[in-house]
């Protein structure tokens, strides 16, 4: 059961992520309708009807949804469900409740080590919430620590990700020299590997024209903007970024 409700509760997650909520919703409803009462099935219902509600900018809608799937799934035994839960109510609250329920969520790994994957991305989602407070030095200290844990589970795509909130972070902070290395070395590491990382050339560019090498951004926002044009949900959500990144491909 709780897998033809996984299904549907992930085709839906696909839906809110395009933003056409109604059909993600009438997915959940049909997702709800064959979990009866699994405590887990139910769980996952509640999860991903609060993500849509969240994507549609409705957080008190998803707040409670995210508390029952938390509920739900503990009582359910689903570790590492129980932790997206906590992750979704860390994202969805203030600085000091992402604080908070972060703590609960690592320590509730530290019970359930199955659902140790989680760590990092809760050390990312808490370190972004420090960063747009404008605490950077808290978030790059968490940025760090998710890199050093993708790099010990070997996890490339993941690595370069982490390593983009790093390079963002340095940038906040003024340590130019050191964002434009990183993200030179990441840049470099995802041409080796076959693999994209426009984030991380979008973040080049910046540090590249701060530092004053106007060809050298321009270079890198060429490389960028070949990918980011591409992306619909960057073109129609980061309408600023994209128009910046135009100005300095020019």
């Amino acid at each position: 059961m709780a897998d033809s409700v996984s299904d549907l509760a992930g085709r839906a997650r696909k839906l809110g992520l395009a933003g056409d909520f109604v059909s993600g919703h009438a997915l959940i409803d049909q997702a709800g309708r064959l979990a009866g009462d699994d405590p887990e099935a139910r769980a996952i219902c509640a999860l991903e009807r609060g993500r849509l509600h969240n994507s549609a900018g409705e957080r008190e809608r998803a707040r409670p949804l995210f508390g029952e799937a938390w509920r739900l799934a503990r009582q359910a035994g689903a570790h590492a469900l129980a932790v997206d839960a906590a992750h979704m109510l860390a994202i969805v609250g203030t600085l000091d409740g992402a604080v908070e329920w972060t703590a609960t969520a690592l320590a509730y790994i530290g019970e359930h080590p199955e659902a140790g994957p989680w760590r990092a991305p809760l050390l990312n989602n808490l370190g972004w919430s420090y960063f747009d407070a404008g605490r950077f030095v808290d978030a790059l200290a968490l940025f760090e620590q998710a890199v050093d844990l993708r790099r010990s589970a070997g996890e490339k795509r993941e690595q370069r990700i982490a390593r983009y909130a790093v390079i963002r972070t340095l940038r906040a902070l003024g340590r130019l020299e050191e964002a434009r290395r990183l993200a030179e070395e990441t840049a470099a590491a995802a041409v080796a590997e076959g693999a994209q990382a426009p984030y991380v050339l979008e973040e080049l560019a910046e540090c590249r024209a701060l530092l004053g090498d106007l060809d050298g951004a321009r270079d890198s926002a060429r490389q960028a903007l070949a990918m980011l044009e591409q992306d619909q949900a960057f073109v129609g959500g980061e309408p600023v970024r994209l128009a910046r990144l135009r100005r300095l491909a020019r």
